[in-house]
């Protein structure tokens, strides 16, 4: 996809414009699963990766992509949501990121996408007391990085010959046997 990086970018600016809180954005390739073996960073975190879902061809090798978008916030915590625990509030400033999060993106359009709306919204286990959730998006994207190697023939300097051709004699059925 031509635009990948560029619809990449621009989601990513939605986050650090509007939520300043959030200490990390990268794409999503699993890191809160292998942190030992990762490049550290801080949370909270947010990751995204994209699918193609449906594509319509438009002709002239454009398409038109349904793409998945999935939005990961990775929160570290050892507070404790249960009424009454002394760092509820800092506990439930998770659920207010994934708020926030969505007023980015759901009913939204931008340069590189439209139609973008929530799909999905699940849990994700990390193993630890850590807080892993994902939101899945649709939106709409045109591809035309097929068109880059083309070569259009240009039909200008050809030479075409058309000759005045008599049709063929048309064979009645009855005189194709011999009876």
């Amino acid at each position: 996809m031509e635009n990948l990086k560029d619809l990449y970018l621009e989601h990513e600016k939605r986050i650090t414009d509007n939520l300043p809180e959030i200490k990390h954005v990268d794409l999503w390739s699993e890191q809160v699963g292998f942190m030992e073996e990762e490049h550290p960073f801080k949370a909270p975190a947010v990751f995204f990766s994209y699918r193609i879902i449906d594509t319509d061809d438009q002709g002239k090798k454009l398409q038109q992509l349904r793409l998945q978008a999935e939005v990961y916030l990775y929160f570290e915590t050892f507070a404790d949501t249960k009424r009454g625990s002394k760092r509820q509030q800092k506990a439930l400033a998770f659920l207010d990121l994934l708020t926030k999060i969505n007023a980015c993106f759901h009913g939204s359009h931008g340069k590189y996408f439209a139609e973008m709306r929530r799909t999905g919204f699940d849990p994700v286990e990390t193993g630890t007391a850590n807080l892993l959730y994902v939101q899945r998006y649709e939106l709409t994207v045109s591809d035309s990085s097929a068109q880059v190697l083309e070569n259009e023939l240009k039909f200008e300097s050809m030479e075409v010959q058309v000759d005045k051709a008599e049709p063929a004699a048309v064979v009645k059925a009855n005189d194709l046997y011999d009876v």
